[in-house]
């Protein structure tokens, strides 16, 4: 049972955690016993000094006592109430400490004859203070009030003879004599003093007797006297009786208790000698039993100590040196202990095994070798390999990024052209084919920027900028450049927002309206019938004001299978090689879209159904602007109500703008129109859902009705068809909203159905007009290096009835500035040869034209140029390819409107 080592073992240690067991045992015995000990000692501490306490409290009883007794302080009650509290307190914990130990009832004994003295003690004081306030009373009310009335009766208000007048001063003399004993006995009660007292009073009333005889007036003055003596014998009688308690029985109360608590001081010495006696045996007994214990766990250990050096320690140190040789690779003869049957003879058999594997690895180890020597050369050939997959990596980068700026600099030619163009006079024939050709630049263009944002994020250059922007001029500016898309293919848009986001929110504005058009221009390109609805919708967390906006375009177009939906977001990827045969387009849009939704700590999904549509949702992370309102605010309140006539239950506005405003009104079905004309007044306005030309022509006769009578009528139409809203501005004069249109939009078109100025106006149709550009005055002068940009921007500044001069570079635009320093305003291009822009900007500071303005112009737009054109000095910064609006801005921003 015991052969193996692992059972030896365990035996030994369960022999020595016995042994440690019982040591604990003893060592817990130990313990306990000097716990009590200590206990009982603690007790018997607090007992002596509850006891000292009690002595010296009662000390101090007895001295308030007597100080009441010569004072009546009050302050003397107060402490003697306090003092008396205190050894009643002292007491019951004294008695609580006797409880807990064992022969308790001599120390209870003791103690509940203290309380009763202590008890007595009290019950007389309250008898001293009683007397001592009686005799204080008596005295004060009586003697003194009665002195008092005795000298006024034995005075004489008419002066008597002289014979009558000697035994009346005679009376008052004895009746002071005995004021004067009386308040020598309040100090000193002495018998002496009373006999005093009552001898003065017996001579007054002699004298008083004599005038008796002659005027029986002064009878009063007699019975005063009798009255005063008796009072004060009470007062004798009192002071004798609170004396005689405060000499004798209070103080024989105090010596007693005195005595007890000695005798109790005694007992508890007696009792922590005869404990610490018992501790110390048991601490005898106790160091005894460990010694005997100690000398056996040594006698155990050190033959454990022997069994496990020559039994296990000596073997397995042979085994490891055996081991440590086969590790080595050097041939062993023979294995010890391989005949032992225990673990020891085990691990000899596997170092015997090992030693036979030892041969078989080295075979394994020289191939191994060859092996490495191969994988060391192939790791060389892969390191050469990535740098040179980083360097094509760097420089395709760099090369998009060139090659983007290079064609972005004719392309701003290109496109300012046309916008000068498309101002002047021109046929309508001329007019489309100019609109077609600045589209299919803006489409080139748009390719041009997807390249250089990809390239961008490929290099981790691309910058997500945080500033304040308008929600409603996002809104506006992606639903103006998706509605003629949207056109050429005759498809409805619709867009909803939810009117309760914040108006200002902080964020990058263009980028979020990049992944805005690329999803919605997508969707257009892949939809051939039907329509694109965009929602939008957003969470707000109230503590922290971060807020997710949540973008949602969905669309009718061809869809895709699974297969297709798990790649549309990989780089240069449609849906297949039919689609892009089909549809065109470089594949980045989506890849874009997801790393700029990331970047700005978003997320995009997609949903979609072949042939059936997709469904695109966005979700971007953004702050809130400080006090800002929401998209739609309460109008003021006008007295009609609007009726909205809808053929659908959802109808074309949504309901949310309509209760936004705060305008009372009634959602009904369009079918509900010709009933419900008579409950219609002339404070109230009428809103119709028209979707076509049969709608509007089955319903022409009520809407007559409406005109005639004089009521605000507004149409809300969808996308499609597009002349509908002209054909109904036509027919009637009354306002018309169209989709797709933003918020703002919608809640402008409910304020003017309700204004009643609107037949004042031109035009019914709300849309907006034709930009017209202001006029400034002042002196520009273009540093550009291309000649077609000098064109464009030149046309540009015409228009808005500028001179400008032109400097090829910027060397030149320096000369030309200190030459002739008359420029209110610099158009200031970056690249250029000779001096770039940011040089010649910073030599100009330098020479002291500090208040000269200076505009950056470029076709790079990432944070970092903006930062760069701020340090070289330059006042302001626009991107290429220039627009006549943005060029506008600037001027208005820094030079006077003409006056012409």
């Amino acid at each position: 049972m015991f052969r193996t080592i692992k059972a030896q073992i365990l035996l030994i240690s369960a022999t020595l955690v016995l042994l440690l067991l019982s040591q604990v045992f003893l060592s817990r015995n130990s313990q306990l016993t000097f716990v009590d000990s200590l206990e009982l000692t603690q007790q018997a501490v607090v007992k002596v000094s509850i006891v000292r306490e009690l002595e010296r409290d009662v000390i101090d009883l007895q001295r308030n006592v007597l100080i009441y007794k010569e004072s009546a302080s009050g302050s003397a009650i107060t402490r003697f109430n306090l003092l008396m509290d205190e050894n009643q307190s002292n007491l019951t914990r004294l008695a609580q400490l006797t409880t807990q130990q064992q022969n308790s009832d001599l120390y209870l004994d003791y103690i509940t004859r203290m309380r009763t003295h202590l008890s007595d003690y009290n019950e007389n004081f309250a008898s001293v203070v009683a007397g001592r306030t009686r005799r204080q009373l008596l005295y004060n009310n009586d003697l003194l009030t009665e002195f008092e009335i005795l000298f006024s009766n034995i005075t004489i208000n008419h002066p008597p003879p002289k014979s009558l007048q000697d035994p009346l001063e005679k009376a008052k003399y004895h009746v002071a004599r005995a004021e004067n004993f009386l308040l020598q006995y309040l100090q000193t009660p002495d018998q002496q003093l009373v006999e005093s007292f009552q001898q003065q009073l017996l001579l007054a009333k002699f004298q008083i007797n004599k005038q008796l005889k002659s005027n029986k007036n002064f009878q009063a003055a007699i019975d005063r006297l009798n009255k005063l003596e008796r009072d004060f014998l009470q007062l004798t009688h009192i002071t004798r009786g609170y004396l005689f308690l405060v000499n004798v029985v209070m103080a024989g109360s105090a010596n007693e208790f005195l005595f007890l608590a000695r005798e109790l001081n005694r007992l508890v010495t007696e009792r922590l000698s005869n404990t610490n006696a018992d501790v110390e045996q048991a601490l005898d007994n106790t160091r005894i039993g460990n010694n005997l214990f100690s000398i056996v766990g040594i006698f155990i250990a050190a033959a454990t100590a022997l069994f496990m050096t020559y039994r296990i320690m000596l073997p397995i140190n042979t085994i490891t040196n055996v081991f440590q040789r086969l590790t080595k690779g050097e041939n062993i003869d023979s294995i010890p202990s391989l005949k032992r049957k225990d673990e020891i003879g085990l691990l000899a058999q596997a170092a015997d095994v090992f030693h036979e594997k030892n041969k078989q690895t080295a075979t394994l180890l020289e191939q191994s070798q060859l092996l490495n020597a191969k994988q060391e050369a192939l790791n060389t050939q892969l390191v050469a390999s990535n740098q040179k997959v980083e360097q094509a990596t760097a420089s395709k980068s760099m090369f998009l990024a060139n090659m983007s700026h290079e064609i972005r600099t004719p392309m701003n030619g290109i496109l300012g052209m046309l916008e000068i163009l498309l101002r002047s006079e021109l046929t309508s024939s001329q007019r489309e084919q100019l609109t077609k050709a600045a589209y299919s630049g803006q489409i080139l263009m748009s390719l041009i920027n997807d390249i250089l944002d990809f390239s961008k994020i490929e290099a981790g250059k691309l910058d997500i900028e945080s500033t304040e922007f308008s929600v409603e001029s996002l809104f506006a500016n992606v639903l103006a450049n998706i509605s003629n898309r949207a056109k050429e293919k005759n498809l409805n848009v619709r867009f909803n927002a939810n009117p309760n986001l914040p108006a200002q929110l902080v964020g990058d504005p263009l980028r979020i309206s990049q992944v805005l058009l690329n999803l919605c221009s997508n969707a257009i390109k892949f939809t051939q019938n039907g329509q694109i609805s965009i929602d939008v919708d957003f969470q707000l967390n109230d503590e922290t004001r971060v807020l997710i906006l949540l973008f949602e375009v969905a669309d009718t177009g061809i869809g895709m299978n699974p297969e297709q939906v798990s790649r549309i977001f990989d780089s240069f990827t449609q849906a297949d090689g039919s689609t892009s045969r089909n549809f065109g387009g470089s594949g980045l849009g989506l890849s874009i879209v997801t790393q700029l939704v990331e970047l700005m700590g978003g997320n995009v999904s997609v949903k979609s159904e072949q042939n059936k549509g997709s469904t695109f949702k966005v979700e971007i992370m953004l702050a809130t602007a400080e006090n800002t309102q929401q998209l739609i605010s309460a109008l003021p309140l006008p007295s009609g109500k609007l009726y909205y006539f809808s053929a659908g239950r959802a109808g074309f506005l949504h309901t949310q703008y309509i209760e936004k405003t705060g305008l009372n009104y009634h959602h009904l079905p369009l079918s509900q129109l010709s009933a419900t004309l008579e409950d219609i007044s002339s404070k109230d306005a009428v809103l119709l859902d028209i979707e076509d030309q049969q709608i509007f022509r089955t319903h022409q006769g009520s809407i007559d009705k409406l005109v005639k009578q004089s009521l605000k009528v507004g149409f809300v139409t969808n996308s499609q068809p597009s002349n509908l809203p002209n054909q109904l501005s036509a027919m009637w004069p009354a306002e018309c909203l169209s989709h797709p249109f933003t918020p703002q939009q919608a809640a402008t078109f409910l304020q003017h159905l309700f204004n009643t100025e609107s037949e004042a106006k031109s035009n019914n149709v709300i849309f907006t007009n034709e930009h017209q550009v202001g006029q400034y005055e002042g002196h520009v002068l273009l540093v550009e290096d291309n000649n077609i940009n000098q064109v464009v921007a030149g046309e540009m500044l015409k228009l808005m009835g500028l001179t400008f001069d032109i400097a090829e570079d910027g060397q030149q635009a320096v000369t030309k500035i200190i030459n002739s320093p008359q420029y209110d305003l610099i158009l200031m291009d970056i690249q250029m040869p000779v001096m770039d822009g940011y040089e010649a900007t910073r030599t100009l500071r330098i020479k002291g034209h500090n208040k000269l303005i200076i505009c950056g112009l470029s076709a790079n737009a990432m944070k970092q140029d903006y930062t760069k054109a701020k340090e070289a000095g330059m006042d302001d910064y626009i991107v290429k390819p220039l627009k006549q609006k943005v060029l506008e801005d600037l001027m208005a921003k820094y030079l006077p409107k003409s006056s012409q």
